[in-house]
């Protein structure tokens, strides 16, 4: 089985956002990863305003966003550190400043803007809305002989491998933690030491990689052959509605113009 991506579990409420032609959904999340990097601190926070309110009206709750923020923390903590110390137009190198933190913030800013893009669009599109929606957009170099029929399966494969993997890595650790033996008089007392803790962490994560290559070798194998005479019936666009298509162009027009201006 080939499991499929997801944003997150939250419950998926029906929006019009969903109703919107498959290229156009495609297109407008493309023009908002765009327009996170181009976007100034001002833009990207009132962005971000409206992306939260985007996903909570998919049914992904504020409490929800922060919940799958929470991992990240580490690395956001890392950013920060990192741009305050080696932001060199305000302070030398390895020196802290005030305009190292705001460049670190803005970077976090600017990652969790398009993340939530991301976020949004999974949500409000499936995977066959995706195949139709690359297609369309394929449909020019179609001509000149790119083949596209097994663009739904190549897709579908390439989007369930990261769950696969995650659940694979997982299940590993799992079965790894519950075999390691502890001597007899010597067991381990969990927050005692974090630097030990941590560092035990980091090992019985490492010996996770070979095993996990090992595995996922052999469901490439199996995958190959399982799928060679497979092949889904290819999905067929209807036409753009003329005011979607016109959205997409004065919203990319606005960002050529704000490139030329700048």
């Amino acid at each position: 089985m080939i499991n499929g991506a997801s944003f997150a579990p939250a419950a998926l409420k029906s929006t019009p956002l969903g109703a919107l032609h498959p290229a156009v959904r495609l297109g407008a999340a493309i023009l908002a990863l765009l327009t996170c990097l181009g976007s100034s601190p001002l833009g990207l926070a009132a962005m971000a305003l409206c992306l939260m309110a985007a996903l909570t009206w998919t049914g992904m709750g504020p409490l929800r966003q922060l919940a799958a923020l929470k991992p990240w923390v580490p690395v956001v903590l890392l950013v920060i550190v990192v741009h305050t110390f080696t932001t060199t137009a305000a302070a030398p190198l390895g020196h802290p400043s005030l305009a190292g933190f705001l460049a670190g913030g803005k970077a976090l800013l600017r990652v969790a803007c398009s993340v939530g893009c991301l976020g949004l669009y999974m949500r409000i599109s499936p995977l066959d809305d995706l195949v139709l929606g690359v297609s369309w957009w394929l449909r020019p170099v179609r001509r000149l002989g790119l083949r596209t029929d097994d663009l739904g399966l190549m897709l579908a494969v390439a989007m369930g491998t990261a769950p696969v993997v995650l659940g694979e890595g997982r299940r590993i650790e799992a079965v790894v933690t519950m075999r390691r033996s502890v001597p007899k008089g010597h067991e381990v007392h969990i927050g005692k030491n974090r630097v030990a803790n941590f560092f035990h962490g980091m090992v019985g994560r490492a010996r996770v990689i070979v095993p996990l290559l090992e595995t996922l070798a052999r469901r490439a194998e199996a995958l190959t052959l399982s799928l060679r005479h497979r092949r889904p019936d290819p999905l067929t666009a209807a036409r753009v509605p003329i005011p979607q298509m016109a959205l997409l162009v004065v919203w990319a027009a606005g960002l050529v113009t704000l490139e030329v201006v700048r």
